[in-house]
């Protein structure tokens, strides 16, 4: 849970220190506000990186080269922590004071999981965004695999310097220890797939697809035929990847196929997108708490949270919200609704966004 957040020289936002309540945290405002840099800047601590763009640097307000983010988080495992991430042409992530390598450690005290615009990209666009889900679904599941994927990742890229140098020899010299580690974080992205599974067909979420016409179905592709072992793939293709430069099986190649129906999502109408979208991301974290300690729920952020949904929809997610007793921070330009919101939960913030200034409203 973030129970304060603090920001300095994150793109229109003020300067300032917010309190967040423990439940739902409603910020309303009009376009180009700065609700959803606010998001951005609890993603980017709780996660090390942004939403809305793959270069940190473009988090930094107009005119400057640096920011900082930085919360108190609170956790049943390990108390309160403090943290922060900072920017100067690096990425830099800091634990109660002390800088770290990486920013696993505090990927596990903040789980956290977003709905926002550019979420659609995990239904409908390239494989890239949902390889992300299922490393980050994979790292909750299996407390071994940052290190694999690490392992993989650098001998992966050994492989592919050989291959553009027309070495073949030197490649397959990488391909042992590459293929028994993606093998094995295959195996851990294939687990997270098991369970992200089941709480998509789970009584948790059946508020979510409320509309839908069928289940939701996910299949696991690992990236290679399932009728060869990755050393095996390796050595089939290692002619051709000589011809391109590069890999062509692997982790690497690695998607999550989606459909309600039988039929693929991006052939669902939006409205049926946003519930699957909705249910996909809160039975990720769902897995998050089945496979973390005891009382560690994740943080929600929904960005622009009444965009393109029916009051079914709707009432889903805010349902779930409650239900499942996560902290939420959901954005809206209607103030009518977050009042409303707001009002019927004891235990629900409300704050008011103009010109990056963010001020409670309780």
């Amino acid at each position: 849970m973030l129970t304060e957040l603090w920001n300095q020289g994150v793109r229109n936002l003020v300067e300032g220190r917010i309190v967040l309540g423990p439940g739902l945290n409603v910020f309303v405002g009009g376009n180009g506000s700065g609700k959803t840099s606010l998001l951005e800047s609890c993603h980017v601590l709780g996660l090390g990186r942004s939403f809305r763009t793959h270069r940190l640097a473009r988090v930094a307000c107009s005119g400057r080269t640096e920011f900082a983010v930085a919360g108190e988080v609170q956790d049943p495992h390990h108390g309160r922590s403090r943290v922060a991430v900072e920017w100067a042409g690096q990425r830099r992530s800091r634990l109660n004071g002390q800088w770290i390598d990486g920013h696993w450690e505090i990927v596990r005290r903040l789980p956290l999981v977003a709905v926002h615009a550019g979420s659609f990209e995990l239904l409908t666009g390239p494989p890239e965004e949902r390889r992300r889900l299922l490393d980050w679904g994979a790292f909750y599941v299996d407390s071994g695999f940052a290190g694999e994927w690490q392992t993989w990742r650098r001998a992966h890229e050994q492989r592919n310097a050989a291959l553009r140098e027309q070495d073949g020899k030197l490649a397959a010299r990488f391909e042992t220890v590459a293929a028994a580690a993606g093998t094995r974080l295959t195996g851990m992205r294939e687990r997270f797939t098991q369970r992200l599974a089941g709480f998509l067909c789970d009584a948790s979420t059946a508020g979510l697809r409320e509309g839908l016409p069928a289940q939701i179905e996910v299949s696991f592709r690992p990236g290679w035929p399932e009728a060869e072992s990755l050393l095996e793939a390796y050595a089939r293709s290692r002619p051709s990847d000589l011809e391109r430069g590069f890999g062509q099986s692997g982790p690497q190649k690695a998607d999550l196929d989606i459909r309600v129906a039988g039929r693929p999502i991006r052939e669902a109408s939006r409205g049926e997108q946003k519930r699957v979208l909705n249910a996909l991301v809160v039975s990720q974290g769902l897995v998050q708490v089945a496979s973390g300690p005891q009382g560690l729920t994740p943080l929600l952020l929904l960005d622009d949270a009444v965009a393109e949904m029916d009051e079914t929809g709707l009432g889903g997610i805010m349902e779930a919200v409650v239900s499942l007793g996560w902290q939420c921070f959901a954005t809206t330009v209607d103030r009518g609704w977050a009042q409303r919101t707001a009002g019927a939960r004891p235990d629900a913030r409300m704050f008011h966004v103009k010109q990056g200034l963010v001020t409670s409203l309780d």
